[in-house]
């Protein structure tokens, strides 16, 4: 369950990236507090996961979770292009993740 847990906050951390990017510098506050909600749950997530999972897999799947979701949030919703070798690299970062959880 700690796993889901972590798999969900690292989802949360894109939503307050996309937050804040569509805050456009804070001027939107719908947005902003999108980004608050989504860095709150985020982190709390994180902490209750924390505590059945090491630090050190944690914070990498976090970390690779939120990352890989913005750029495919950003390519679908934002019109940023995604080439096949950044396609490709987020395929072996969800690898990563997939065998951190299998190695623990």
């Amino acid at each position: 369950m700690s796993w889901l847990i972590l798999i969900i906050a690292g989802f949360l951390e894109a939503g307050w990236l996309v937050g804040i990017q569509k805050s456009e510098s804070f001027t939107h506050i719908p947005y902003v507090l999108l980004a608050i909600l989504s860095m709150t749950l985020s982190l709390v997530l994180f902490a209750i996961a924390i505590k059945d999972i090491p630090i050190t897999h944690a914070y990498l799947v976090w970390l690779a979770v939120g990352a890989s979701s913005i750029a495919i949030i950003n390519h679908y919703f934002f019109q940023q292009s995604l080439s096949i070798a950044q396609l490709f690299c987020l395929i072996i970062i969800a690898l990563g993740v997939i065998g951190l959880k299998i190695a623990s």
